[in-house]
């Protein structure tokens, strides 16, 4: 027990790093200029965390009196749940079987499943960080409003604490066995990356094979059956049934019924885990370092060679971007998949015809008047393509081979330009995606849809170049494993708390804007021209920062 809660400790002291962090803060008094920027950058997640309680003040107040209120609660809870199983997969992937720790690890005497406890312990603290922007507001909202007593509370705290265990554990089962069978192929990457897919596809394809339309019959019988809502919205997941269930019935004795299910079901399940890693984990992990090393890596001589034989520079910047992404399967799952999920999972959640949920008041866009329907579909097509890592982790995703682009015969400003082309050829391609589940759910016309594309393309600009001025400050180059560059990335959440107070502030203005007179096609063209202006002033301020800040950064 000593070795396994030694090896636990270690593990999250490697992954968060605080150590290291106050020696810079209090000891070194360095990067002291980062603490105003995070707290901006937290600040900028207030308007969104606002406008949820709101939702979820609304949404109890509305199923109150038809004793259904514990809705809130599943519906809560079965999103953090699905989030961490479905981002989880190439989360649990990077973490098992992609850290640079795990060559150490396998060296000391210690059990496989020992390895892999002290990894899942990792993941369930950072899961903790996503999912409680989630699940905390809603506990809060339903325990306040029904005035719940600290019986409440501490179930609720418990609830959190294991909410993670139970997808982190399915991901992990199903990781393990993939990689136990894709191992044995000399194609590696590729296999490694379709693997992932279909896990993903068969993720989110269990999700909405359930839901199905239903006729008015049906829905008022789900307000008149005890907790009907639940059942529905649980079906899918019933995991998220008991912990919701639990938290409605407290500490009676249906509530320690499902408290047993629910807290039997994570220990079952992590055990399983355990016993799995013991037979197949080590396997899994077999010839994955020595397909790394045998990859031939550019000499200084070799790379500088190769630009100045003819190759435009900027072009081969962005050649080497691609390969970067494609060639690491974690960094081509964390970015240019997320571009296409958000589109895909709203595709097929519409299309399953689930009445309930706030999914509703999508499907009365095509309605409002053309200015409105043209700025939110530019909304919706900016958030599939920008709010994601790839911008805001172009530099940190190099590491330790950051050295390259300092010696290469290539200017600062000309690489930023080749990566910012890469950065927005995946911007661009999350627009696309959004523009094309746009045109299938909601029939948007070429009228309308041509300017939200424009809108989308230049405020893309705009925040790529701004998500790349925020990594460029302080990129993060040292990691263990690749998906740290991102998911664990602080400049990727600092650039995306402030993309969402950006769009907030924008949308505040334009509100103002119309409230003044300006509507119609002057509004999209005042809009536009701003965006312009935006986007032209960012990408001029990343390029000289890039001058001055590339000779600074220790490789």
């Amino acid at each position: 027990m000593k070795r396994t809660l030694a090896l636990l400790r270690v593990a999250l002291r490697s992954n968060f790093g605080l150590t290291l962090v106050r020696h810079r803060l209090l000891v070194e008094k360095r990067d002291r200029w980062m603490v105003p920027l995070i707290l901006l950058g937290v600040a900028g997640f207030v308007p969104l965390v606002l406008a949820y309680i709101e939702f979820l003040k609304f949404m109890f107040d509305a199923l109150q009196p038809a004793g259904q209120e514990t809705t809130v609660l599943t519906l809560a809870i079965l999103a953090g749940q699905l989030l961490v199983l479905i981002f989880g997969l190439y989360y649990v992937l990077s973490v098992f079987y992609f850290s640079r720790d795990l060559e150490f690890l396998v060296s000391l005497p210690v059990r496989p499943s020992e390895v892999m406890l002290s990894k899942f312990a990792v993941i369930l603290v950072n899961e903790y960080l996503t999912t409680a922007l989630i699940v905390i507001p809603a506990f809060v909202v339903f325990g306040l409003l029904a005035k719940r007593g600290p019986d409440y509370w501490v179930l609720a705290a418990l609830v959190f604490l294991l909410l993670p265990v139970i997808p982190i554990a399915l991901a992990g089962l199903l990781i393990v066995g993939m990689m136990r069978v894709v191992n044995v192929s000399r194609k590696k990457d590729f296999f490694i990356l379709a693997g992932s897919l279909v896990l993903l596809a068969a993720a989110l394809l269990a999700q909405f094979s359930l839901a199905r339309t239903r006729d008015m019959g049906e829905v008022m019988s789900l307000f008149t059956a005890r907790d009907g809502l639940v059942q529905v919205v649980g079906a899918k997941f019933p995991p998220c049934i008991w912990a919701s269930r639990l938290l409605g019935e407290g500490l009676t004795v249906r509530g320690l019924g499902f408290l047993a299910l629910f807290g039997g079901g994570s220990v079952v399940l992590l055990l399983l885990l355990m016993g799995i890693a013991e037979r197949l984990f080590y396997r899994g992990l077999v010839g994955l370092g020595e397909r790394a090393a045998g990859r031939r890596r550019l000499s200084k001589a070799d790379l500088g060679a190769r630009i100045s034989a003819g190759r435009r520079p900027v072009r081969a910047v962005f050649g080497r971007e691609w390969r970067l992404m494609n060639r690491t399967p974690l960094f081509l799952l964390n970015g240019i998949m997320s571009v296409v999920l958000v589109p895909v999972i709203l595709l097929l959640a519409l299309k399953a015809g689930d009445a309930s949920g706030p999914l509703l008041a999508l499907r009365s866009f095509g309605t409002m008047d053309a200015a409105t329907e043209i700025l939110i579909a530019a909304v919706f097509f900016t958030v599939c393509g920008t709010l994601n890592g790839t911008a805001s982790s172009t530099y940190s995703r190099e590491g330790r081979q950051f050295w390259l682009s300092k010696v290469i015969p290539v200017s600062p400003a000309q690489q930023t330009l080749g990566k910012f082309l890469h950065s927005y050829l995946v911007a661009a391609l999350g627009t696309v995606a959004g523009a094309a589940v746009s045109v299938v759910l909601f029939r948007l016309g070429a009228g309308r849809l041509v300017p939200a594309i424009l809108l989308s393309l230049i405020g893309g600009v705009f925040f790529s170049a701004l998500s790349m001025t925020v990594d460029l400050a302080r990129p993060l180059l040292k990691w263990m494993n690749p998906q740290k560059a991102i998911k664990q990335n602080l400049n990727v959440l600092i650039a995306l708390a402030l993309e969402i107070g950006l769009l907030f502030v924008l949308g505040y203005l334009i509100k103002a804007v119309r409230s003044a007179g300006l509507d119609g096609s002057g509004l999209i063209v005042a809009v536009f021209a701003l965006l312009a202006l935006l986007s032209a002033a960012s990408l001029a301020f990343l390029f000289r920062f890039a001058e001055k800040r590339y000779p600074l950064i220790a490789a």
